[in-house]
């Protein structure tokens, strides 16, 4: 009875290991998978980059609108000791609204 025992003991262990080793058998990687082509070649992107405008900038409106900040900027401080002394110049907003807006258009002209 004990050689029954481990004789199917052995019997289990055998199957046991013949259904691991065949099983494992599809995980196994040959080599790298290779990488999937880019979806726009070299030589289409490059004729691409040939056909796109170069944006010009305005120098003179650029320069024009630096000017106009840089002087609604340098009246800001004079603004800020009114506002020390209880005094809200009126125009105060305005012109933070305009350096504002002139800080954007001068960022998109350069950026363009």
């Amino acid at each position: 009875m004990q050689r029954n025992v481990l004789g199917a003991l052995g019997l289990e262990i055998l199957l046991i290991a013949i259904v691991m080793t065949t099983g494992s058998g599809g995980q196994v990687r040959h080599g790298f998978p290779t990488p999937p082509e880019p979806a726009v070649h070299e030589e289409a992107q490059k004729s691409q980059e040939r056909k796109l405008p170069i944006p010009r900038t305005d120098g003179v409106a650029m320069e024009r609108e630096a000017k106009e900040m840089s002087a609604l900027a340098a009246s800001i401080p004079g603004d800020i000791e009114l506002m020390k002394k209880g005094l809200l110049p009126s125009d105060a907003l305005d012109k933070l609204k305009r350096i504002e807006k002139l800080s954007k258009q001068l960022r998109g002209q350069i950026h363009r």
